[in-house]
């Protein structure tokens, strides 16, 4: 009776764990009517998680060999009855999931039509190849506007050689000029009508383009956080104009070092290795390939690569996802989801994007101000996003929540890292959404403005020891409530810019709760007004705390306007100044604090004086009682001021300094050149700020190899 027993247990154990656990195997050398197993492997990954959604009550893996998945469409991971979904290689197999071509390298051809070769530079024109992606049956989509107040879109189709981007040919290759006089500004901020914009140029070399045709151009034309890139209809050499076909938010200026232009995709200044010209109505690329060509791939998908939607439990785990034109992975109503141990990189678009975008089809000019535009709430793409939330601060991107992007590698992408939605700002019910200890670089190769390399809305979510760098704008972009950013490392962001900062929020007192500690900021230029953490046009209630600012910028802390800020024990080192401090709603800024002005409206819209808002934020209920354009209730104690030029940028009256320490000697580093390796135990430090907290210098930036 005990071995029938026995044996009945065993059986009932064998049979609970086959269910308990199924795999699915594919292959790109597999057949999607095969039996899914190692032996007889599926062929894409959709024809699996369609297999695997009907896994009742089981933990389901998708185990993908080696190689490349090059998809005609997003893979889309939709609520199954599977316990829970893992995708995954096989062993340490390379798996790339891609929305782009492999292109042999013998379709790279001499160019051969003599109108070409007759507008290439001499030195160049036996080297460089021509790509007829027409007879590979492969539509090449030329370039499109991208700047301040456009809606994020897909890209262009790239191309990639060596598994790097290639750079649109350029002049100047490496930098930019000053724009001429301005004859037509275009357009401006409050202007409802007005005539295309003509400048002129100061330099030689664009009268060689007389023959070019249509070309574009990039730049900042008016203000130095707004870059843009237009079509240009004509240049007249004759009188050294360039006239653009299109009009931008803030028009042309000139007189400023930030406003400047460059020249994009001209055959006559194809002139680099690596450089790349394309020519959509052939349906041609023109390339200077660089030494040693071993691959060579297109990008094609203008949708997301996968699409999770109102699933939970789901992981995609050690893939790269490369090739395509708009997003890498996009989620929407999910929950326990992750995006672990992933490469994403040489995408259009962003690489992760979290909730809802929106769009506005009708919309095909820059009038009104295109930053406050809006949209219809839509799935599977980014869009006008920052007009909405611009728009409608309780926009909800139904993000889901406990969603992560933990272990990642994100770069060479074209529209930002991380877009970070989740929680609902109406009633302060927050998604635990996070990125977690990734490597996030050369993230704006398409769209530069308000594209960081983590975008945060809604409401209590979380960026946690991150490397972020090598951007011309922001590190990180929030909006919302209740968010952390902790334990990042941000170098070399707003590289380009003018007024803008590596970490930056604003013009919306409701948006408090928000806590930025234990961060790391490192070699942000002091060429124009760049900041490490800038709380913009009357933001409140921000803590900062634990901060390393070395070397980070012309203004590493801007407090513009607001109320309640709280900054305490980080350290300050080696800038011009620290922190700068204005009353702006008392003079150019008054319009916002104006009876139903931004503000009003915004306060308005959350009820501050109401649950949850007046209970979460005590202060905020008085905000029009306090006097809103004088800034007030900002604490500046116990910081850590060695060898700052000024410590403060602005009057002193508008905030509290108490319990800071202002030196030129050593405060006790271990090593003075880098401030990462923490004080000695007998710093001075300790002596001169008592209570002065042992930082936690070893778990700031990413444990990534």
């Amino acid at each position: 009776m005990k071995k029938i027993v026995g044996v009945s247990f065993l059986s009932f154990w064998i049979c609970v764990c086959s269910l308990a656990q199924t795999q699915i195997y594919v292959s790109p050398r597999g057949n999607d009517k095969a039996e899914g197993t190692l032996k007889k492997p599926l062929r894409t990954i959709q024809a699996a998680v369609d297999k695997a959604s009907q896994k009742k009550d089981a933990d389901v893996e998708i185990v993908l060999r080696g190689g490349a998945y090059e998809l005609d469409r997003t893979v889309g991971i939709g609520k199954g009855l599977y316990a829970s979904l893992r995708i995954k290689p096989y062993g340490k197999e390379a798996v790339s999931v891609s929305g782009g071509r492999t292109i042999a390298l013998s379709r790279l051809k001499k160019v051969s039509n003599p109108d070409v070769k007759a507008r290439l530079q001499p030195q160049v024109s036996s080297v460089v190849r021509e790509l007829d992606l027409r007879k590979l049956g492969i539509d090449v989509h030329g370039l499109r506007p991208s700047g301040f107040g456009r809606p994020s879109s897909a890209a262009w189709t790239e191309l990639f050689m060596n598994e790097q981007p290639l750079q649109i040919a350029r002049w100047p290759n490496d930098s930019t000029v000053l724009i001429g006089k301005v004859l037509k500004a275009g357009t401006g901020e409050h202007v409802a009508e007005a005539e295309l914009p003509v400048f002129c140029y100061n330099e030689d070399r664009p009268s060689a383009w007389k023959n070019a045709g249509k070309f574009w151009i990039g730049g900042y034309f008016a203000h130095g956080y707004a870059d843009d890139m237009i079509p240009v209809e004509k240049i007249d050499p004759s009188d050294r104009t360039i006239h653009p076909a299109m009009q931008t938010v803030y028009g042309f200026m000139t007189g400023a070092d930030w406003q400047r232009w460059y020249a994009l995709n001209l055959l006559e200044e194809l002139d680099l290795p690596g450089e790349y010209v394309i020519d959509e109505e052939e349906g041609k690329m023109y390339a200077y390939p660089k030494d040693a060509l071993t691959s060579l791939h297109v990008s094609v998908l203008d949708e997301p690569l996968v699409a999770l939607e109102h699933c939970s439990d789901v992981t995609l785990e050690n893939l790269t996802f490369e090739y395509g034109r708009y997003i890498g992975i996009y989620l929407e109503d999910t929950k326990h989801v992750r995006i672990q141990g992933c490469t994403i990189r040489n995408m259009g678009g962003v690489a992760v994007s979290m909730g809802k975008g929106t769009l506005t089809p009708d919309k095909t000019t820059l009038k009104p101000h295109a930053a406050e535009a809006g949209g219809v709430p839509t799935s599977r793409v980014v869009g006008d996003l920052l007009g909405k939330v611009y728009q409608d601060v309780l926009f909800n991107r139904q993000a889901g929540t406990d969603n992560g992007v933990v272990d990642c590698y994100i770069y060479h992408v074209g529209a930002g890292g991380v877009s970070l939605g989740g929680g609902d700002r109406a009633s302060l019910t927050p998604a635990n959404n996070f990125v977690e200890n990734c490597r996030i670089h050369d993230f704006n190769r398409i769209e530069k403005s308000y594209r960081p390399g983590v975008w945060i809305d809604g409401v209590g979510n979380r960026v946690s020891q991150c490397d972020i760098y090598n951007a011309p704008s922001m590190a990180i972009l929030f909006h919302g409530n209740n968010h952390v950013i902790e334990y990042c490392k941000i170098t070399n962001v707003c590289g380009e810019v003018d007024d803008q900062g590596a970490i930056y929020y604003g013009r919306d007192p409701s948006e408090q709760g928000n806590v930025i500690r234990y961060c790391y900021f490192h070699k942000l230029s002091p060429r124009h007004r760049v900041t490490a953490t800038y709380h913009d046009d009357g933001a409140c209630g921000g803590e900062v705390y634990g901060n390393i600012y070395h070397n980070a910028g012309s203004l590493p802390v801007l407090i513009g306007g607001g109320h309640y800020n709280h900054y305490h024990h980080n350290l300050f080192i080696d800038s011009p100044c620290a922190i700068h401090l204005d009353n702006r709603m008392q003079n150019w800024g008054t319009g916002m604090v104006a009876p139903d002005g931004i503000i009003d409206q915004r306060l308005k819209k959350v009820r501050h004086t109401e649950p949850p808002y007046s209970k979460a934020y005590p202060k905020l209920v008085n905000y029009w009682q306090e006097d809103p354009a004088y800034p007030h209730g900002n604490l500046i104690e116990s910081n850590l001021f060695y060898r700052i030029g000024n410590v403060v940028h602005g009057e002193t009256q508008w905030a509290e300094f108490r319990n800071n320490w202002i030196t030129n000697e050593d405060p006790g580093f271990v090593n003075p050149d880098n401030p990462l390796e923490g004080f000695k135990a007998d710093a001075d430090l300790f002596k001169y700020i008592p209570g002065f907290p042992q930082l936690p210098f070893d778990k700031i930036g990413s444990k990534l190899p």
